[in-house]
């Protein structure tokens, strides 16, 4: 019996032996952070090239954050931007649909990205009044004042541990903002100001998070020049980053408290299609003992009970717009295409299509508007109000302006000249050969005449470049009148097919691009 007793005692001294070892193991706290970006309006399941059918969805992204939350229930959910304009459910709405949804399917936090924007200030304002949502941005000032124009952070207090999560836009995704509505506010410097906020907050914190609209290569840089910031949440360029990516802090450029000598970027795709899934062990140092991430696909798996509360939501706004956009427009015997990789440097269909609507709502001779106002083609057969709509769905109105045929011209080259850069263009009522090696545009041909240099056109094109932005404030330098129709887009584009009923063969390019062959486009990281 005496034997009996050392021996458990010997059992019992190596087990607490044993634990003794494990300290920091013993008190690790799990946080799990679940992140989205680019939502850009895609509330309901949608048909994706990559993905398939019925992909997505606002109310199965709810239902999955609802089931990660039974396991993890300190779980913190945060957007990185650009939750607005896509479908008309943010057209129609302005936005309210987009914000309550978001805020109903747990978003806890996110920051301005440049489609927050597309219907001013005062309206992102009033979503956010209405919804509740929790809007954050360093780096954003109102110009007559410099206060901020929104919360820089906020400490989020989860398991114990206190994050947080600072708001910031990106210098480039600032510019693809219209300039027009940017105005009343002015843009600092994003690496320089997160910088700042996360060096004054990092001593009262456990852990440092910013929301980026930046894209992932000014991410992955602003990770290297930050050390006091431990996570990136991005957005912006829709990159799908699968698995987190850890960016080594520069050295000298701070102090990193994580133990990662780095920080963690991640980002989740596009329109809702993953939930991004952040898993951190934090120890008691304080420090990131581990952690791992993946994309969670939404799918049917995820799909809600009927009576699901943010599916009756999602359902009484799908019936206020079914009506409306329902109905047949008009029809196209041949695929108005939209491929992405040539939007910078081909006359598209869908974008020969859009700017005959333009130059037909601007009683103009011709029109160029850029690539990038057109966001999705359009399929063989019936044409419903819906496709217009996700197609076109930027509130730019036809601008036209009265420019000389030397002025035209100038406008021209300059497109030759930097081509690509910062977009490519769509054209109609024109015939040219663009000289990309001379740098000018030849044998230009308007309304099946030669172009006379001391002629005068009209020359539509968007609010959005009339504004200035993409180098409209350089295309149109030299104008003799200007006249906004007050017409939208999709508006002229409903008309045009009122009038027509069948879209024409688009086929055939009346631009010919000479020297495309050996040319390299600059790439942008944005996208408008």
């Amino acid at each position: 019996m005496k034997h009996l007793r050392k021996t458990l005692l010997a059992v019992v001294l190596l087990v607490v032996a044993l634990l003794a070892t494990l300290p920091v193991l013993a008190d690790d706290i799990p946080l799990t952070i679940l992140h989205t970006n680019d939502v850009h309006s895609r509330i309901m399941p949608f048909d994706s090239k990559a993905y398939g059918p019925e992909t997505g969805g606002l109310a199965r992204r709810a239902e999955l954050v609802r089931r990660i939350k039974t396991e993890a229930p300190h779980a913190l959910t945060l957007d990185a931007g650009d939750i607005f304009q896509g479908t008309p459910f943010y057209i129609v709405f302005k936005g309210e649909a987009c914000h309550r949804l978001a805020v109903a399917a747990g978003c806890e936090a996110t920051t301005i990205g440049n489609h927050e924007l597309d219907n001013g200030l005062e309206n992102l304002k009033k979503q956010i009044a209405t919804s509740g949502i929790r809007m954050l941005c360093c780096n954003v000032f109102y110009r007559d004042s410099n206060r901020l124009v929104f919360p820089a952070y906020h400490v989020f207090v989860r398991n114990g541990l206190k994050i947080a999560v600072i708001g910031s836009i990106g210098n480039e995704a600032w510019l693809d903002a219209d300039r027009k509505n940017c105005e009343p506010m002015l843009h600092t410097d994003q690496v320089t100001t997160v910088r700042q906020v996360a060096r004054r907050l990092r001593r009262y914190v456990d852990l440092v998070v910013v929301l980026s609209h930046a894209g992932i290569e000014f991410d992955e840089q602003m990770a290297a020049q930050i050390a006091e910031v431990d996570v990136i949440i991005g957005g912006h360029t829709h990159e799908e980053v699968f698995e987190p990516r850890l960016i080594a802090n520069n050295p000298g450029i701070g102090i990193c408290n994580n133990g990662l000598d780095g920080t963690i970027v991640v980002q989740a795709g596009e329109h809702g299609t993953f939930l991004g899934r952040l898993d951190l062990l934090v120890n008691e140092q304080g420090q990131i003992a581990s952690y791992s991430g993946r994309l969670e696909k939404i799918t049917a798996e995820y799909e809600p009970k009927p009576d699901d509360k943010v599916q009756k939501m999602v359902n009484n706004y799908n019936s206020r717009l079914e009506t409306m956009m329902s109905r047949v427009a008009g029809y196209t015997e041949r695929e108005l295409g939209l491929p992405k990789e040539k939007k910078k440097t081909h006359t598209l269909p869908m974008g020969t299509f859009t700017a005959l609507s333009m130059l037909e709502a601007g009683k103009s001779d011709i029109c160029l508007v850029n690539s990038g106002a057109i966001r999705a083609p359009i399929n063989v057969g019936e044409i419903t109000v819906s496709e217009i709509f996700e197609a076109l769905p930027y509130d730019n109105t036809v601008v036209t302006f009265t420019m000389r045929g030397d002025a035209v011209q100038a406008m021209l080259d300059h497109i030759c000249t930097n081509f690509g850069d910062p977009d490519g263009y769509q054209y109609a009522g024109l015939d040219a050969d663009f000289d990309l090696t001379a740098g000018c545009a030849r044998n230009v041909i308007i309304r099946s005449k030669p172009l006379d240099k001391k002629g005068k056109y009209r020359v539509s094109t968007s609010s959005f470049i009339a504004n200035g932005n993409l180098a409209g404030d350089k295309l149109f330098a030299r104008v003799e009148g200007t006249e906004d129709s007050g017409i939208l887009m999709r508006d002229a584009a409903l008309a045009y097919l009122e009038k027509q009923k069948n879209v024409p063969d688009l086929s055939q390019s009346q631009i010919k691009v000479l020297g495309l062959e050996t040319f390299k486009v600059k790439e942008q990281p944005g996208y408008h």
